[in-house]
């Protein structure tokens, strides 16, 4: 979540975030078969590996140890009017077919209507569905690993600014704020409870940045954070895997590797979104967080969480710029070797777009005409890759294109990220293989991923054609500014 305006609530001023985009009715999934590039040689060397790119062929599915994760919603999705839990149940057979997890909207009680201002934890009705569609899309997508998103730095009040319900973590309203970080804005803004306890009732300051459209948690008080274990562990028992935590740069990574740890989370990925932005220094930034993630607490040593790699999304913004038709420049700068997943690849989940950055919010988007190039990149190279719904889905509104044809193929934006995952998954390619550059300029980047059973190069550049890929590989699908061989 990003954006954030105001608004007034129960007569109290509440700052609310600006929730927005992109109605998904259905996902046309195609089977295995569909997902073979027409624009393609027959392999030479298939004694390394199934010959794709001939139009006979049919490859095994990914099924759901590809490493590849979904974001099954956009920023609106909730506009379904509350069937999409069903919509997911409906495709979960395709869905699974290339995702090994899938990243589910923030399931609980909210008062803003995409989950991101949590209420009542312990109520799963929400605008996306009912408990009991939920339980019954985790139950369709099984075995992929469905993923929460677990929105823990902030919380609203039931009927005020801070009076937590259900679960309570032994807020009293007017009397005992100590689950409330002491340097909240509430104290301020709501001088007629929060304000008039004294600072005795009220939680530790801040151990992150203040988020103000909600109440920031007090993570060192052991209440909160047994609370959100046992909140947690009841996700596990409906069905979920892993999490996704929603802005992390509000509170101490240490949390959540405590958390992770607790749950024994089979996936972690978190929201780190820094300001002022360079390739270098978020890098840094990532890495502390990682490795904060790993400290002890309460005796516990943290389960390590991955990353959202917004390095190589901002690389990506300045190679293919921000606006529809964006000249490209300088595609050597996606061989950086500060970007994050080149430093600590099996730590980095990289991705094209998510329901901030494009969809309807658009906060940091990019030319859409190079969407089928960045997927040729992530879905071929280490780090976790991660598939926006808007470029997955075939219909729903104007943001999503699954169905759309990808520059210079036949192949339509699903499909073609179907058959990159198919791809990845047979040459045995992990979040950490090894990537060795072949070259950096200007005009052209070239790499040679080494995966478990094969290797590809990928060239992206103004003329990819023209690069002679070193000996032994042949040309396996190509694109507008793109090409793979294996």
């Amino acid at each position: 979540m990003k954006r954030i305006i105001d608004c007034k609530m129960w007569n109290v001023p509440v700052r609310c975030i600006a929730l927005c985009a992109c109605v998904l009715l259905a996902v046309s999934c195609g089977n295995s078969a569909e997902a073979e590039p027409k624009n393609v040689k027959p392999a030479e060397d298939a004694d390394k590996l199934t010959e794709y790119g001939t139009p006979s062929v049919t490859f095994d599915s990914p099924g759901t140890d590809s490493g590849v994760m979904l974001q099954a919603f956009t920023w609106e999705s909730h506009k379904q009017g509350g069937t999409w839990w069903n919509t997911i149940e409906q495709q979960a057979e395709s869905i699974k077919q290339s995702f090994e997890y899938v990243w589910l909207a923030p399931c609980t009680d909210s008062l803003s209507e995409n989950g991101y201002l949590p209420r009542e934890l312990n109520v799963f009705d929400s605008k996306y569905g009912t408990e009991s569609d939920l339980r019954a899309a985790l139950n369709a997508l099984a075995p992929a690993k469905p993923i929460a998103d677990i929105v823990i730095n902030h919380r609203v009040g039931t009927t005020s600014w801070g009076d937590f319900t259900n679960p309570d973590w032994d807020v009293v309203k007017g009397s005992d704020y100590r689950a409330i970080c002491s340097d909240d804005e509430g104290y301020t803004n709501e001088p007629s409870f929060m304000g008039a306890v004294p600072l005795s009732m009220r939680g530790a300051k801040d151990t992150g940045d203040g988020y103000n459209s909600g109440r920031d948690i007090d993570h060192t008080n052991t209440t909160v954070q047994q609370g959100i274990v046992t909140w947690m562990k009841s996700l596990k028992d409906m069905g979920f895997a892993g999490w996704r935590y929603d802005y992390v740069r509000g509170f101490d990574g240490k949390y959540v590797g405590y958390y992770n740890a607790e749950t024994d989370a089979a996936f972690s990925v978190g929201e780190l979104w820094p300001d002022n932005y360079s390739v270098s220094g978020w890098t840094q930034k990532f890495e502390a967080w990682v490795n904060a993630t790993s400290q002890e607490l309460n005796g516990t040593v943290g389960k390590a969480s991955r990353v959202f790699d917004f390095t190589l999304k901002g690389v990506f913004n300045e190679v293919f710029g921000r606006s529809s038709g964006a000249k490209n420049s300088n595609y050597g700068k996606l061989a950086d070797e500060n970007i994050f997943f080149r430093k600590q690849p099996n730590s980095a989940v990289t991705f094209v777009e998510n329901h901030d950055t494009a969809s309807t919010q658009k906060h940091w988007p990019q030319d859409k005409n190079d969407l089928g190039t960045e997927y040729a990149f992530i879905l071929t190279h280490p780090g976790v890759p991660c598939v926006s719904a808007e470029h997955y889905f075939t219909s729903g509104t104007s943001d999503c294109i699954g169905g759309k044809t990808v520059p210079g193929t036949t192949m339509t934006y699903k499909n073609h990220i179907d058959y990159l995952i198919a791809l990845r998954n047979q040459c045995g390619i992990q979040s950490d293989s090894k990537l060795e550059v072949l070259k950096a300029e200007s005009s052209l980047y070239a790499a040679k991923i080494i995966g478990d059973t094969a290797s590809v190069v990928v060239a992206v550049g103004e003329d990819p054609a023209s690069y002679s890929a070193p000996e032994g590989f042949s040309p396996l699908y190509s694109g507008t500014n793109w090409q793979i061989w294996k």
